[in-house]
């Protein structure tokens, strides 16, 4: 069997399982306080290394996952700063092996981002592909053939984020946030 062809296999796989539908409905949301945990630091965007083929490939997924909303007779995901964030962090701790390739930490990366963006519900969605000439479209693609992802990208929400990172070995890490607001 073609080693190629079972590298694809492998990813695919991992993309599949990678699929993670946490949403979190919230009514009457009292605002939440600014938060200071003295054990961990925020790693804010600039501390984390990123290539400009990394910024270009964040806003082609972004791109491409809004095509796709579109093509549904939804409306555009509206790009935000706050989350990207959270999202570069958790892909950047992936690719360094600082956490595993999971969603580990996904109820953390919401509460940063409600501290500024009041919200009913979020997601995310996960991959990693190596070996590709494009891998933000071979993560969108898996994404959309995958259930719990494609019920990610064409749910009810209007912000998002998309973080990628990518190891020394090559392998791409993306994690992109969905949040809809209050």
């Amino acid at each position: 069997m073609n080693h190629k062809y079972l590298k694809q296999i492998f990813w695919s796989l991992a993309i599949f399982l990678s699929s993670c539908n946490y949403q979190k409905l919230i009514e009457n949301l009292p605002e939440m306080p600014e938060i200071q945990n003295s054990r961990q630091t925020p790693i804010s965007r600039e501390r984390v290394a990123i290539s400009s083929d990394v910024n270009e490939l964040e806003k082609s997924v972004f791109a491409q996952v809004n095509q796709y909303r579109q093509s549904q007779n939804l409306p555009p995901l509206k790009w935000n700063n706050t989350i990207a964030q959270q999202a570069a962090i958790h892909a950047q701790k992936m690719a360094n092996g600082k956490a595993t390739f999971s969603h580990d930490g996904f109820q953390q990366r919401v509460e940063i981002i409600s501290q500024k963006i009041p919200y009913k519900s979020a997601a995310e969605n996960l991959a990693n592909n190596f070996g590709y000439s494009n891998p933000g479209e071979k993560a969108v693609v898996g994404w959309i053939n995958s259930p719990g992802h494609h019920k990610n990208m064409v749910g009810d929400y209007n912000l998002t984020g998309i973080g990628i990172a990518k190891n020394s070995e090559g392998t791409y890490y993306f994690n992109q946030l969905f949040i809809k607001t209050r």
